[in-house]
């Protein structure tokens, strides 16, 4: 490539950061007169490494598209790479694609391999390793090193799946909710119920593994809350919907271990464990992720319908306190406290939540 050329590629990705930050930040809806977003930083990315000596110590995930990587939580790049399906990353580790279709080399922030594995189907969820094996119906999971930490079978195919810190429970297609713990061995098998064709369509652990959450069956379906009592996991609460959903359904039981989110036709629905809160906060979404900003009692929430997405704070259960359009180039969405990390294919940049 010469010079002039990559003059002109420099200052197309430039331009394309000045527009969707200009869009970003100007055309954005005005929050609440409590709360500003504040810009911090932003940086393109282009693919490569920083040294190993050079990187900072505190790395976070990154991943967009085809590129997926690491940065610091004040803009500093380590490792940006790219390949034709992404890749599994998480903060601790990733998984560098293979051209052999169970052989996996799992890989530190710094671009240094810890072991290789073999797995069919690797993801990360809640920071931990997994494979799906066999037909669905089997589920591996690692230690940080890439070593085996156990091996579940499941009596059906998954339809749904969830993991907290030292649970993990699937949902199978034929409506049983079974739970997983830190050893592999079966805490719980529970099927709701309560419907002409029983399904799991979405399925939520809490971090503490306390509670579980999901939304089962069709004709009629159900939101059901699981708590973890001396022995089991019973029923602590359950309402029936009205919506009549044939896909995955996004269930979330939020950090607080007290408030349920799940998709309704008409918003987020807002569901207490105990079941004492049933409202409704007036976001349309397919699907929606949610991290709660403890020190200041107020969620952040990422709301994706096809592709537009938004960002929109509140405090619970639903009194809103502002919502930001992302540009459609947004494709990583990250919070961290009162912090929010965006970013698409070609930039990433950083904006902090305010009180006034």
């Amino acid at each position: 490539m010469n010079e002039g050329k990559e003059r002109r590629v420099t200052f197309s990705v430039l331009g394309t950061i000045v527009v969707i930050l200009v869009y970003f930040f100007v055309f954005a809806e005005p929050l609440s007169a409590e709360l500003s977003a504040v810009p911090q930083w932003k940086v393109a990315l282009g693919v490569g490494a920083a040294g190993t000596a050079s990187a900072p110590a505190e790395l976070l995930a990154f991943a967009a598209g085809n590129r997926y990587g690491y940065f610091s939580p004040d803009g500093e790049l380590a490792l940006i790479a790219e390949a034709q399906t992404g890749a599994p990353v998480a903060d601790t580790s990733y998984i560098e694609p293979s051209s052999a279709k169970t052989a996996a080399v799992l890989r530190n922030p710094r671009g240094e391999e810890i072991t290789k594995f073999t797995a069919a189907l690797p993801f990360y969820a809640s920071g931990r390793l997994f494979s799906a094996e066999g037909d669905g119906t089997a589920l591996i999971a690692y230690d940080e090193y890439g070593s085996k930490a156990w091996s579940y079978s499941f009596p059906c195919q998954l339809g749904a799946f969830s993991a907290g810190d030292q649970l993990v429970v699937g949902g199978t297609v034929d409506g049983w909710l079974e739970g997983v713990d830190a050893r592999g061995q079966n805490v719980f098998s529970f099927a709701p119920g309560g419907s002409r064709l029983p399904v799991v369509l979405g399925v939520g652990v809490s971090r503490s593994g306390n509670w579980v959450a999901a939304v089962t069956g069709i004709d009629r379906q159900r939101l059901i809350v699981l708590g973890r009592g001396a022995h089991d996991y019973r029923v602590a609460s359950h309402r029936y919907l009205e919506s009549d959903f044939r896909e995955p359904v996004r269930v979330i039981v939020m950090e607080d271990d007290r408030h349920v989110l799940y998709r309704r036709d008409d918003g987020i629905g807002v569901w207490s464990v105990d079941g004492s809160i049933d409202t409704v906060l007036p976001v349309r979404a397919d699907t929606f992720d949610v991290a709660l900003d403890d020190s200041r009692g107020i969620a952040y929430l990422v709301a994706r319908r096809g592709r537009k997405s938004e960002i929109v704070a509140f405090r619970l259960p639903a009194t809103l306190l502002g919502r930001i359009a992302l540009p459609d180039s947004s494709e990583f969405v990250r919070f961290s406290g009162s912090s929010v990390y965006i970013g698409g294919r070609t930039w990433l940049a950083r904006f902090d939540f305010m009180e006034d």
